[in-house]
């Protein structure tokens, strides 16, 4: 009998514990700002806008990055050959959320209007892909939304250099919408975690919808805010006109210093600067 009891409660301890390793992979929480804003070993890397240039809402995107990773850098290889997320980002736009849920909650949630806002700036005003390096946590934010791309440091995988379309992750805010934007879902955000993408393996690869709160100190970003569109400030006329200068015919046109007649004439020198009158009158005794 006791045998029995004894095997029966072996079999319900391997029951919790399955349970409870799935509604982890399933159950989250809002990630707290707190702890990125207001933490020592973070480093705000910079802090710029994107969205159109006519939108009355324009989102805001920080880079913010632990001490222990804000000066690494690509590891150097003897091989040419280039390894993604170890000598160029590897692109992780085609992975798909290997699990999505929603943060449990009645109030407090951010409003739709300021995560559509997002959305629209990264589906219909971002170019390219945002570049995230281990330890580094991103947030997008607007009003009461904010979007958060972490991808903290960890062990094989963990470590490498990420690249992710903008408008990827702006169609991934939509899917957490639908889901968790409901009265049923009784939510206040949501998250999508990425696990394994081809080869690789990622433990705490999160992209999370919530709330912002901003901080009560904010940090001055380490890289100066762009002040224009990259590219722009290189343009030949553009940023203090650099290739005026150098175009033809302006201060130094070639020439016009030597142009014959301006102010030596040929012949001009040897005219006499004496009336002729007083060469012819020194002979006359």
């Amino acid at each position: 009998m006791s045998l029995r009891i004894i095997h029966l409660a072996i079999t319900l301890v391997i029951a919790a514990s399955s349970l409870s390793h799935a509604e982890s992979d399933t159950v989250f929480s809002p990630m707290s700002l707190e702890s990125i804003h207001d933490t020592e070993s973070m480093l705000l890397l910079e802090r710029y806008q994107i969205g159109g240039a006519d939108a009355s809402v324009r989102p805001t995107v920080e880079v913010y990055s632990s001490t222990k990773s804000a000066g690494s850098s690509f590891t150097k290889r003897d091989s040419n050959t280039e390894i993604p997320g170890i000598t160029k980002p590897l692109d992780l736009t085609p992975s798909k959320c290997n699990s999505k849920a929603c943060y449990p909650g009645s109030f407090g949630g951010p409003k739709k209007t300021d995560c559509d806002a997002i959305v629209d700036a990264q589906l219909y005003h971002s170019v390219g892909s945002l570049t995230v390096k281990p330890g580094n946590y991103v947030l997008v934010y607007a009003g009461t939304c904010v979007v958060v791309f972490q991808h903290p440091m960890g062990k094989d995988d963990n470590n490498l250099t990420l690249d992710y379309n903008w408008a990827k992750l702006g169609l991934n805010i939509i899917e957490i919408q639908k889901k968790c934007d409901k009265p049923e879902a009784m939510s206040i955000g949501g998250a999508c975690r990425i696990k394994s993408y081809l080869k690789y393996n990622f433990e705490n690869l999160l992209i999370s919808l919530q709330r912002y709160v901003a901080p009560e100190n904010p940090q001055t970003p380490i890289k100066p805010a762009p002040s224009s569109k990259p590219g722009n400030s290189e343009k030949p006329g553009n940023s203090g006109n650099s290739g005026n200068p150098e175009k033809p015919g302006n201060s130094n046109k070639p020439g016009q210093p030597e142009k014959p007649g301006q102010p030596q004439k040929p012949g001009q020198p040897e005219k006499p600067k004496t009336p002729p009158q007083s060469q012819d009158a020194a002979p006359k005794a």
